[in-house]
């Protein structure tokens, strides 16, 4: 039984300066199924005007139900996984959300994110709260420039930054339709500028690396395959000279650890997967998501709320929104060309991978507890398909580990990088 009083509900939603943001313009009528129990807002222009029960047959724009049990585990304090996002991991857990996705959920999904807040702190109170402090340095060490390098017959201006005078080089692919500002806690903590030279890097078209001006990119839809992430990340090493760097990525780029190590094992001394796996289970992929990257009815905020969503609630709200922040400054395209190859084009097989040799390329895989892949179908099945490989589960973090909650996921990173520094 959740027994909400809606006019607290309406007025503790109207009192939210982010959900007053978020919802700005927004008219609909919104169902939530709590198993038994429904529950209808009503959305006029912006302002939530009334929340209570409803039958359940009304006309609805958008409807967001689940489990009984799963929505009690969401409106905890602190959901565990997977109950903390009900849009697409929520689906383990039996949550749906149905309605029209480019017209109806995508623009205002940022305020339904706050209203499900709103019911938390109803049913459960006030969440923890952690604080990012303050740094107590004038400048950073960080260095930035630009580098052309030919990727498979064009040239591509591609921006970078180094921090670090360890030893070995390690380099840093970024997520999808996201940029090397996601590296940024990593490559200033002097721990891991002691052991590593480190580079981070904006793939073309991200960030601060532009397209390519000898090609009409205008003209066509830009789609990020596997053998443009392998040419682009091989190139980079080679314009800079690396012998044998210590390749890391993250979501794209856990994917790419393992393709990386399969085809060029000479090239790398080690890869480090954050989040990475065979692929995706395509039975189960949301193909209305992601055509809604494509349409001219979705703004930038779509893919920030989406991906503040794949965070952990136990990381600082602060790094989780900056997540979103830098996610919500892609191209348009960009996000949409980026899943063609974290889900169509990376299709890893447990034979392909069980012929990675760990004897000439280490292989690291570390997945977040709050990641879609941190169970015995997700990243597990690579890692016993890589015989020598390293495997862990990162308590407590979420699709963003490093990103969002660096201190915490430093714990884990740090025993590794001390492995990987003594690598011949």
């Amino acid at each position: 039984m959740f027994d909400f009083d809606g006019g607290a509900i309406v007025s503790a939603a109207n009192a939210s300066p982010a959900f007053r943001m978020n919802a700005k313009y927004w008219t609909a009528d919104v169902l939530f199924r709590l198993g038994d129990e429904a529950y209808l807002l009503q959305m006029r222009d912006g302002e939530a005007k009334s929340f209570g029960r409803a039958h359940g047959d009304e006309a609805v724009q958008i409807t967001i139900s689940g489990p009984a049990e799963s929505w009690e585990k969401l409106l905890l304090p602190v959901p565990p996984p997977p109950y903390d996002e009900p849009l697409l991991i929520g689906q383990r857990v039996g949550f749906k959300i149905d309605g029209d996705v480019a017209n109806e959920i995508a623009p205002y999904y940022a305020a339904l994110r706050d209203v499900i807040d709103v019911l938390r702190h109803a049913r459960s109170g006030p969440s923890p709260e952690r604080g990012v402090a303050d740094v107590t340095r004038k400048f950073d060490s960080v260095v930035g420039r630009y580098m052309y390098i030919d990727i498979r017959g064009v040239q591509h201006r591609v921006y970078f930054e180094e921090a670090g005078s360890g030893p070995v080089t390690l380099i840093l692919q970024h997520t999808a339709a996201a940029d090397n500002r996601q590296w940024r806690h990593l490559m200033e903590d002097p721990d891991f500028q002691r052991m590593f030279r480190m580079v981070s890097y904006d793939l073309p078209y991200h960030g601060k690396s532009v397209p390519p001006t000898s090609v009409k990119w205008w003209e066509e839809q830009y789609r990020l395959t596997k053998d443009d992430l392998i040419a682009t990340v091989v190139a980079i090493a080679d314009a800079l000279e690396l012998d044998r760097p210590v390749y890391m990525g993250c979501s794209v780029g856990g994917f790419l650890a393992p393709d990386l190590a399969l085809a060029r094992p000479d090239r790398f001394r080690a890869v480090v997967g954050i989040n990475a796996g065979l692929g995706m289970d395509l039975g189960h992929w949301p193909y209305d998501v992601e055509n809604s990257y494509l349409s001219p009815r979705v703004g930038g905020g779509w893919r920030g709320a989406v991906n503040v969503g794949f965070t952990a609630p136990t990381s600082p709200e602060a790094l989780r929104r900056e997540v979103g922040w830098v996610y919500s400054q892609s191209a348009p395209s960009v996000m949409y060309g980026d899943i063609h190859y974290y889900v169509h084009d990376h299709r890893l097989t447990e034979e392909e991978a069980s012929r990675i040799d760990t004897s000439k390329v280490a292989v690291y895989l570390l997945t977040c507890e709050y990641d879609a892949l941190a169970y015995e179908d997700g990243t597990a099945v690579l890692a016993r398909a890589i015989e020598g490989s390293h495997f862990q589960i990162v308590p407590s973090l979420g699709h963003f580990g490093p990103a969002e909650n660096p201190e915490d996921f430093k714990q884990a990173l740090l025993p590794l990088f001390e492995d990987i520094a003594k690598l011949p």
